[in-house]
């Protein structure tokens, strides 16, 4: 193997490692409810779907319902504890184990790899990681409908974020909250962003 060869190798897998998928987050509502009645809200974790050991474990709980409790305050909602709370937060997570491919695309344009003419030849990457996602459903305490749901989708359990978790899981929380209405008694036409 030659030194291009080499040098090839190395600036893909730096490549791919430095590709790790960033955070994604979606929501979606329901256009017909007028979020201007709610300003109350009571938070719970979803305990039938938090089965993930890690990312669901009670720590993480703590993490994501505290970064909840701020935005929400931030937005001018109150928490209460009472059964008569007018919206109810309940939050859940997931795991998945997926693989990323990648190739480095450096063909010969003269055919089977030109290895006479200059080519080096197409390599191709894979690397295994774990794909966790943080789900917000916000329900109308009333009817127990979901009127608001946000989602975060990428890496949590990095190396990254090994040293503050907290942090790590503030600013997922916190992208998915930023979704929701500005501050409570606005509709969503006024709010979004």
């Amino acid at each position: 193997m030659n030194l291009k060869h080499i040098i090839a190798g190395l600036f893909v897998a730096g490549t791919i490692a430095s590709c790790a998928p960033a955070i994604t987050v979606k929501y979606d509502y329901d256009p017909k409810v007028n979020v201007r009645q709610f300003s109350t809200y009571r938070i719970e974790a979803d305990r039938q779907r938090n089965a993930d050991p890690i990312v669901g474990s009670n720590l993480n709980q703590r993490r994501i319902a505290e970064a909840l409790d701020q935005s929400l305050q931030g937005l001018g909602y109150k928490p209460t504890e009472d059964i008569g709370a007018d919206l109810i937060v309940r939050f859940f997570t997931d795991s998945k184990d997926r693989q990323q491919i990648q190739s480095n695309n450096m063909g010969s344009p003269w055919g089977w790899g030109g290895w006479g003419y200059g080519g080096y030849g197409n390599q191709v990457y894979s690397r295994q990681y774990e794909e966790n996602r943080v789900v917000v459903n916000i329900y109308d305490s009333r009817t127990n409908n979901i009127v608001w749901q946000g989602w975060a989708t990428g890496q949590l359990n990095t190396k990254k974020n090994e040293r503050n978790r907290d942090m790590a899981f503030r600013e997922t929380v916190v992208s998915i909250m930023k979704n929701f209405p500005q501050s409570a008694g606005q509709d969503y036409g006024a709010s979004t962003r």
